[in-house]
């Protein structure tokens, strides 16, 4: 009895080790714009909304901070904090990240920065926000410089 129960028991984990499902596949994310519209009209607007509700303004009347002053400017620059975390999230579709792993950590980098702004955000920070939004100015200059291919110079104009 005692042997039968060992050999089930080694049967069993047998079985268990070679057995093991393969995972199911992901599931069928379909890019509906190329990069640069993503840029344009999601990521850009995003990163405009966060950079442009803090900083210092120097107009003829004088110098003033600019910052959110209510809870629904907060809110505003709240959304656009999020648009660019999940706008990480589409670039690292297969169709967009091509499966390299430097575009992909530049997609989370700024996941990260989008975050660390949401937190300032809640914390109602603005110091903090001013200098999260230069860290986020920091990834998407760092992608840029890796990937953003420059449009080739124009010909000279002929005499």
């Amino acid at each position: 009895m005692r042997q039968s129960a060992w050999l089930l028991s080694l049967v069993v984990l047998g079985a268990s080790a070679c057995g093991s499902p393969s995972p199911p596949p992901p599931p069928p994310f379909q890019a509906t714009v190329n990069v640069k519209d993503l840029m344009l009209n999601v990521l850009d607007p995003a990163a405009d909304g966060v950079w442009e509700s803090v900083g210092t303004v120097a107009t003829i009347e004088g110098v003033f901070e600019k910052f959110p002053a209510t809870d629904d400017e907060w809110a505003g620059v709240r959304g656009y904090a999020i648009q660019l975390a999940e706008s990480g999230n589409l670039l690292m579709l297969p169709q967009r990240s091509n499966g390299s792993a430097e575009w992909i950590a530049d997609a989370q980098a700024l996941i990260t920065q989008s975050g660390r702004a949401l937190k300032a955000i809640e914390a109602k920070d603005k110091d903090a926000l001013f200098t999260i939004g230069g860290d986020i100015y920091d990834v998407c200059t760092s992608c840029h410089n890796k990937f953003v291919v420059q449009a080739p110079a124009a010909p000279a104009a002929r005499p």
